[in-house]
């Protein structure tokens, strides 16, 4: 063997040395050849964190996992080529959640307030009360606290379990403006609109600036009950005989929405805290508060 030709085998595999280090470098950077627009991309990923722990997450079909975790149920979905997904969660209980999810080049889409909601919710009572008006009520510091008169202003107080404590004047705010928890937000309706108008910048997706303002839906009939989920990314609305929580995320040109079918009448009482919505039936002989969970 030449010393010419020795030298040209020991070249070859200093290139093919560098050639793979590059190659070895972008795959663990996420550089893959992409099949479909044939060229390569960096890939990304979409994070993924439920209500729920063993949430199944299926990505275009297929199953990928399931979200798990101590206090936060998560999971990364990642080595995704830079395109839109159909993301599909499912639990067995609950209404699925579904969304077109756009996954860009070297970044991982987060989706933080996937909420899966219980297709039953049970109707709990709560006290038996005497049979009387209500034109408003409270729940405060474990007394119900119910206006038969908005004009005179006077609360008759009961304990939660229903003994009568006293009467005293109480005022029942009447703000057609409801703020969001995290106080980013303004919720309100107008007409048969319902309306959310952003106080501060949101930098995460999807990102809106201060004073943008956005239709979350547009209704038949009248609102009777309207107020935010304590996550302060989704809206609960009431009309008659339906109630509806729908997300403020719009990714995907889609909102998930769920419904229940109730039969109840206003006034109602949202908890916001425990996700409790309060409510009476009257007749006769007795007003009963009941209540229902919706997480």
């Amino acid at each position: 063997m030449t010393i010419g030709f020795r030298r040209f085998i020991f070249w070859i595999f200093v290139i093919l040395f560098i050639a793979a280090s590059v190659i070895i470098t972008m795959l663990a950077q996420g550089w893959r050849f992409d099949l479909d627009s044939f060229k390569m991309v960096r890939t990304g990923g979409i994070f993924i964190k439920t209500t729920v722990s063993g949430a199944k997450i299926y990505v275009n079909d297929k199953y990928t996992g399931s979200t798990a975790g101590l206090l936060n149920y998560t999971k990364l979905v990642d080595d995704l080529a830079p395109k839109n997904y159909n993301l599909f969660i499912h639990k067995e209980g609950y209404y699925p959640w579904n969304k077109m999810v756009e996954v860009k080049n070297g970044l991982v889409t987060e989706l933080f307030s996937v909420t899966l909601f219980p297709l039953d919710i049970k109707k709990i009572k709560i006290a038996q009360l005497p049979p009387q008006k209500i034109s408003d009520f409270r729940i405060i510091d474990e007394t119900i606290k119910i206006i038969n008169n908005k004009k005179t202003g006077i609360a008759n107080v009961y304990a939660i379990k229903g003994q009568f404590i006293s009467s005293e004047k109480f005022k029942i705010s009447t703000s057609t403006e409801l703020i969001s928890p995290d106080k980013n937000k303004k919720l309100y309706a107008s007409g048969n609109k319902i309306w959310i108008e952003y106080l501060n910048d949101i930098k995460e997706e999807p990102s809106k600036k201060a004073g943008e303002k956005e239709i979350v839906a547009t209704l038949e009939l009248p609102i009777l009950f309207l107020d935010w989920l304590k996550d302060s990314e989704h809206v609960i609305w009431f009309t008659s005989g339906e109630l509806t929580i729908t997300e403020r995320d719009n990714r995907g040109g889609k909102r998930n929405s769920v419904k229940f079918y109730l039969n109840i009448n206003p006034p109602i009482f949202w908890d916001i805290k425990n996700s409790d919505l309060y409510f009476f039936e009257t007749d006769k002989e007795k007003s009963i508060l009941y209540k229902i969970n919706i997480e």
